[in-house]
């Protein structure tokens, strides 16, 4: 799907620059390097190397944002993504840092053995786990632009080529959805109905 999806969007792409007689290779370059940084990600059993995949496709997108160079709202575009997306990964983070502090661990496998393993957990521990999991979650749904994490999609998505505005609909969105689903159902799966609360919700 994202490698579909992402290929429909080259092709936008290319007929996009055509209409507006652009003489740029850049956003071909960056889409396909953010395609390779989501499919590092999906493909992740790690919270380093889960991180440094969200975070090179973070970049290009920033730059993707502010591709159209001569309009105001592009650059205004590329200018918020880059703060809310700065902010959204530093809450991302700081959940990991929290998860790995009372754990020790970063590999998502590791993580489900040891919480299945527990049994009943000690309160301060369990707390900790579950703040971790909450700024988890809350990055994640920055990034999904779920509801009330959404307020900054309406001026991205204006201010971005049209193009690009269709790459970052569709793509992304799989991407970060199939990671969500997959570390929460895999390694928090004994924290399921904390999580789901959350998920309930935003929707």
């Amino acid at each position: 799907l994202i490698l579909v999806s992402s290929f429909v969007s080259i092709f936008i792409s290319l007929d996009y620059l055509k209409q507006e007689k652009l003489n740029s290779f850049e956003p071909i370059i960056l889409i396909l390097i953010s395609t390779a940084s989501m499919l590092l990600m999906v493909s992740s059993y790690d919270f380093i190397s889960m991180y440094l995949a969200i975070e090179l496709q973070s970049l290009s997108f920033y730059v993707l944002a502010a591709s159209k160079r001569n309009s105001e709202f592009s650059t205004e575009a590329g200018i918020k993504y880059f703060l809310l997306g700065a902010f959204s990964s530093g809450v991302l983070l700081f959940g990991c840092s929290i998860i790995y502090g009372f754990t020790g661990i970063t590999n998502f496998e590791e993580l489900a053995k040891l919480f299945s393993g527990l049994g009943q957990l000690s309160f301060l521990f369990s707390t900790g786990i579950l703040t971790g999991i909450l700024f988890l979650a809350v990055g994640f749904l920055f990034k999904l632009t779920a509801v009330p994490f959404h307020m900054w999609a309406p001026d991205v998505y204006e201010g971005s080529p049209s193009s690009i505005t269709a790459f970052f609909l569709i793509t992304p969105k799989i991407a970060i959805f199939g990671l969500f689903m997959r570390l929460f159902l895999y390694s928090f799966y004994d924290f399921l109905f904390s999580w789901q609360s959350i998920i309930l919700f935003c929707s």
